[in-house]
């Protein structure tokens, strides 16, 4: 189901807020210089844009898409958890493209490409700073705002390296009464109750994906490393993980040139963090400023 009309009423609190509605025209008027073939798909529903995204770039493998939508029914993120996406005003879209690297060790990078360039659109539109929480998570107001799911997609043309589908859930504004209390404990939305009148949902999907392509098409430089950096929640205090079901603490350190974790651990050893396996709980990070 595509989207045809361009303003949408919703209900908050008793009140009727005007939004646009997403339209396919005015995020491409605010894609800046892409040298990319960019197919956009608005959904009015969708069970999950990572799904729409995958088959996609089965489909059109040389184009570069992003879909998006207001309404996701089965949204996910890391190992196979579920993404509340029942939020008065949520934001949900997938990119599908080839990755500008014949390294298939580089791929990974791109959840840290698309968590730098939410961190650098969005903070123009709110008052205080973004953190990121390694590798996929960003907090706002010591809440989690976004989540991040990138998976590598395996198309039907020739190729050295796989495709890739990154998905991100934005929690724009409304509460989270109707979730679970694990959801609530941690979950929090970028702009309070309602949207701002200063916020217009294509054209930071036009300013999103015209960062995007940048370091995209600049992938090399990976210049993206040091935005996700000065963003990094817990650099330099006390957290705990978990690894394969057991519990381990240090003091994170920063980030090394692939992306992956680097913790200094009791015994003062460095540890390089990376890969599916590795869990950090959110509730440790609720307080923390960068």
């Amino acid at each position: 189901m595509f989207l045809k009309k361009s303003k949408l009423f919703i209900g908050t609190g008793g009140k009727a807020v005007e939004i646009e509605q997403l339209n396919r025209q005015k995020i491409q008027e605010s894609v800046e210089d892409s040298k990319e073939d960019l197919n956009i798909e608005l959904l009015a529903e969708v069970s999950s844009t990572n799904d729409v995204a995958k088959q996609l770039l089965n489909e059109h493998a040389d184009q570069f898409s992003l879909i998006a939508t207001n309404k996701q029914t089965a949204g996910r993120g890391r190992s196979g958890k579920s993404f509340y996406s029942s939020l008065d005003h949520g934001l949900y879209f997938s990119l599908a493209f080839q990755p500008n690297t014949n390294q298939i060790e580089k791929i990974p990078l791109y959840t840290i490409l698309a968590a730098a360039t939410l961190v650098e659109v969005l903070e123009k539109y709110i008052d205080e700073p973004l953190g990121i929480k390694w590798v996929n998570d960003i907090f706002y107001k010591g809440r989690k705002v976004i989540g991040i799911l990138s998976e590598m997609v395996t198309t039907g043309i020739t190729q050295e390296v796989p495709g890739i589908v990154i998905g991100m859930g934005l929690n724009l504004a409304g509460d989270f009464t109707q979730a679970d209390e694990d959801i609530q404990a941690v979950a929090g939305t970028l702009f309070g109750q309602e949207l701002p009148k200063n916020f217009n949902q294509n054209k930071f999907l036009g300013e999103f994906v015209t960062r995007f392509l940048m370091y995209h098409q600049n992938f090399s430089e990976e210049k993206f490393l040091t935005v996700y950096e000065e963003h990094l929640l817990g650099r330099g205090q006390q957290v705990y993980y978990i690894v394969n079901n057991k519990k381990y603490e240090g003091i994170i350190q920063g980030i090394n040139e692939k992306g992956h974790l680097l913790v200094l651990k009791p015994d003062q050893s460095i540890e390089t963090l990376y890969g599916q396996e590795v869990h950090f709980g959110s509730q440790q990070f609720m307080t923390q400023k960068e």
